[in-house]
């Protein structure tokens, strides 16, 4: 969410800033670890009231530089107070200064983070929670900017997959729309003397054409509330959760996005455990990482540890792991290594779904191509016919 906050500065000017936070509470922790005074705060709820040059905190930049102060010996205090310094653009300076007066308060690094939860994630948090007790914090982060590099890789083959697909059917729904809202209309004209000339019936070029240059701002008044529609309930979380539940009842597809969620399940898993987090509290930590559609599922195994049971029978028992995957986990539980066992199981999976994006790919885009040329293809077709009958008929 984004506030707008009217603040009183040190300077003793008043001002309007705008903050990114979870809650209210944390956006006042914002405007107090500035040093300003909070007039007024209100939450901004239209997405285009916010302002488009604010860059957000880099996550991966603060883990690098973290590690990197850490490694040279420096106080945890001392490496958050360089790094605050080091922000001279000043966007992220009251991120600093709440971690740092956290610090300075008496509090654990963790609990600093905790204040923060647009900021650090619960997973991120308990991981430096947990190692916080060993003393192994700089490992702790390095561990995760390691998880965070294997998570990014998979996304990015992902998303470079997705960009042409994407820009395909971008400018074909381009060309469509112009074809049936702009060309189609003025080619119904042509047709329309013709049908009365020959008392023929009027076609469906003719009936469109028609509508639409007879109601041309209905046309497109409809034509753009179906597309805001389609685009406000396709991004609604229940509709998400609904379409990936859908997705995973697919026969090919619904397994390949399944092993997909699987390799990020059992990397998260692998990486709070060797950081020092119980079991049943990563695996509740990790539900809340996943799909709605996974999460009944995971908490369903959460209770069932609970109860006792051996993981490796928990995760076949509700749906979460493959004959590889429960062989790992058996061996796992046999030698103590179960963190290790989980991050092979998520190496494993990423393996398999670089293979198949990459086989998708090659094959999704010829037949996209075929289908939308199809589609223009018939829109052409149905202009052209109506010539084709009156030069026949001529």
């Amino acid at each position: 969410m984004r506030f707008r906050a009217k603040v009183l500065t040190a300077g003793m000017a008043v001002e309007l800033i705008d903050i990114d936070a979870v809650s209210t509470d944390e956006a006042r922790r914002f405007v107090e670890a500035s040093g300003a005074k909070l007039l007024d705060l209100h939450e901004l709820r239209n997405a285009w009231l916010r302002q488009s040059g604010g860059k957000s905190f880099n996550l991966a930049v603060f883990n690098q530089q973290l590690h990197s102060l850490l490694d040279a010996g420096q106080p945890v205090v001392d490496a958050i107070d360089i790094l605050g310094h080091n922000d001279r653009g000043g966007r992220n300076r009251a991120i600093y200064d709440t971690l740092l007066k956290g610090l300075k308060d008496g509090k654990q690094l963790s609990e600093s983070m905790a204040s923060l939860p647009s900021i650090f994630s619960p997973l991120y948090v308990a991981m430096v929670r947990a190692s916080e007790t060993t003393g192994t914090v700089r490992a702790s982060i390095q561990r995760f900017m390691q998880y965070q590099r294997q998570v990014d890789e998979i996304r990015g083959k992902l998303v470079s997959a997705a960009i042409y697909p994407a820009i395909l059917l971008s400018v074909s729904f381009i060309v469509i729309a112009f074809l049936m809202m702009y060309v189609v209309p003025r080619f119904s004209i042509v047709f329309d003397d013709v049908a009365i000339h020959n008392h023929a019936q009027p076609g469906f070029i003719q009936i469109w054409g028609g509508f639409v240059m007879h109601h041309t701002a209905l046309a497109w008044s409809g034509f753009l509330s179906c597309v805001a529609v389609i685009l406000s309930v396709a991004l609604h979380p229940r509709t998400r959760a609904v379409l990936f539940r859908k997705v995973l009842a697919a026969p090919y597809i619904g397994e390949k996005v399944w092993i997909l969620q699987m390799a990020r399940m059992y990397r998260t898993l692998g990486m709070l455990l060797r950081s020092g987090v119980s079991v049943l509290a990563a695996m509740k930590m990790t539900a809340g990482s996943l799909p709605l559609g996974m999460q009944s599922d995971i908490q369903s195994a959460t209770q069932s540890v609970a109860e006792g049971k051996p993981m490796s029978v928990v995760m076949a028992e509700c749906g979460l792991s493959t004959e590889v995957a429960q062989r790992l986990l058996v061996a796992g539980e046999s030698s103590g290594n179960l963190d290790d066992m989980m991050e092979r199981i998520a190496d494993f999976y990423d393996q398999e779904m670089a293979t198949w994006i990459d086989t998708a790919g090659r094959l999704i885009e010829p037949a996209l191509m075929v289908g939308i040329g199809l589609v223009i293809g018939t829109i052409v077709l149905m202009l052209y016919s109506p010539i084709f009958d009156l030069a026949n008929a001529v």
